[in-house]
């Protein structure tokens, strides 16, 4: 876990999304996953997995424990393939196969990244309204070597917020009990 919220993941052990992306020599190339708000944040990794059909959802505590929310800025400008409406008319793909669909599209929606990047490769990732979370917008960004770095952690007062205790976890409560999501916490 990176506490600064900056690092990179070449993990393979899980599909996301748009990741993992393989390079042309077969590599990983580093992804990172972000939102424009706590909230989005939020509702994008502990709360990914819940859909509205669920009828008593519940996350439980290694879903959010061991999470930072992190404030990060962007170092330089980014160049991001908009996902949003216009993009994906522009690409035609509608929003429930590319940004709504479950964990069993994403060896499909990880062969439209590739595509994506194989067509504009001077991106530095895609932008899309959040399907959990439709008042914030998410991001993947992908590393390149030679490529300047993109993030960097916010200046103080902001500072990493762990989401399993003291304000993490009231924010985390706050949200799951708006969202009608029972949240599990352990004795402490």
């Amino acid at each position: 876990m990176d506490p600064a919220g900056t690092g990179f993941s070449v993990s393979t052990r899980r599909r996301h999304r748009f990741s993992p992306v393989a390079a042309a020599d077969g590599s990983v190339v580093p992804s990172w996953y972000g939102a424009t708000s706590a909230a989005g944040a939020i509702f994008e990794s502990v709360f990914h997995d819940i859909r509205p059909s669920h009828r008593a959802p519940r996350v439980m505590p290694n879903q959010y424990l061991d999470r930072i929310l992190a404030p990060v800025l962007t170092s330089r400008p980014l160049a991001l393939v908009d996902l949003t409406t216009d993009g994906l008319h522009a690409i035609g793909i509608t929003r429930s196969a590319l940004i709504e669909s479950t964990s069993r599209s994403y060896a499909w929606t990880i062969g439209i990244a590739a595509r994506l990047r194989a067509a504009a490769p001077d991106v530095d990732g895609f932008t899309w309204v959040s399907r959990a979370r439709d008042t914030s917008l998410s991001v993947v960004l992908f590393a390149e070597a030679g490529r300047a770095p993109m993030i960097v952690p916010a200046p103080a007062p902001a500072t990493p917020l762990p989401l399993g205790v003291g304000a993490g976890l009231r924010l985390v409560r706050e949200l799951a009990t708006a969202a009608r999501i029972t949240l599990i916490v352990p004795d402490q």
